[in-house]
């Protein structure tokens, strides 16, 4: 893990009670949002924003990938810190960025490697990253300090045995007019139940989101058994559409 680097954003954060479920411990979609604060200040301070990306060029970044793995989650109050970096750019239409959340002694107890593409507002398709974006990330870090890359995509559950259904409303909504990136894992969750996920703590999550979800629009979770590995999960729109898929592994609390 780098802890100096250009390209490199530290963000020191607090837990906050509002961060924590019923197990007093920082929750997943909660994980994504601090992992998404620090990449924003991160595009901010290396002027790749989307806010700057769309007022040059029409674009905005977009996550597709996400595959986060646990050792322990933080308590209330505990002070953490993320780390941030861009590692890698593919084909001029994906980047990867990589995090960690270490706790007060230093050590790392959350790892998250990510892909993101840019998406045109208008046309609401993926683009190419222009040779200006390109510029900013010209010393990336090597191999041995890149997480591996996302596999295979997880896949939708094939005999879903819960779920549940929700509308996207507009305190759902991101800056970008779709259902913000932490709602997906969590309404996938959901279906798991109050006494599982009061009882467990997720040690992986493997998300991937394909299709944006917009205002006033109608979603169902769907979820079943892996077996030991643990659940697969999806949202869908219409019953068909599949919007976003997920697999997870949990360790009981003791």
């Amino acid at each position: 893990m780098l802890t100096r680097h250009p390209l490199l954003e530290s963000l020191p954060v607090r837990v906050a009670a509002s961060a924590v479920g019923p197990h007093r411990r920082l929750t997943l979609p909660h994980l994504i949002r601090l992992f998404q604060e620090a990449a924003l200040v991160n595009t901010d301070r290396l002027a790749v924003s989307s806010a700057e990306l769309t007022e040059r060029f029409g674009l905005t970044w977009v996550l597709h990938r996400q595959v986060i793995e646990a050792d322990r989650w933080p308590e209330m109050g505990h002070h953490v810190t993320v780390i941030t970096l861009p590692t890698h750019i593919e084909r001029q239409l994906v980047t990867y960025r990589d995090f960690y959340l270490l706790d007060e002694d230093g050590a790392a107890i959350i790892r998250s490697t990510t892909a993101w593409s840019l998406m045109s507002l208008d046309a609401r398709r993926i683009r190419p990253i222009p040779a200006e974006v390109e510029a900013v990330f010209t010393d990336l870090p090597g191999g041995e300090d890149q997480l591996p890359r996302p596999g295979d995509k997880p896949r939708a559950p094939e005999e879903p045995t819960e779920s549940l259904s929700f509308r996207v409303d507009f305190s759902h909504l991101d800056f970008n007019n779709h259902l913000t990136n932490p709602a997906f894992p969590e309404w996938m969750l959901e279906p798991l139940g109050r006494d599982f996920l009061a009882a467990h703590l997720p040690r992986l999550a493997d998300i991937s989101y394909h299709r944006e979800a917009r205002y006033g629009e109608a979603i169902e979770a769907r979820t079943e058994s892996a077996g030991r590995e643990g659940f697969d999960h999806a949202l869908y729109r219409n019953g068909e559409d599949v919007l976003a898929t997920m697999r997870t592994a949990w360790t009981p609390l003791l």
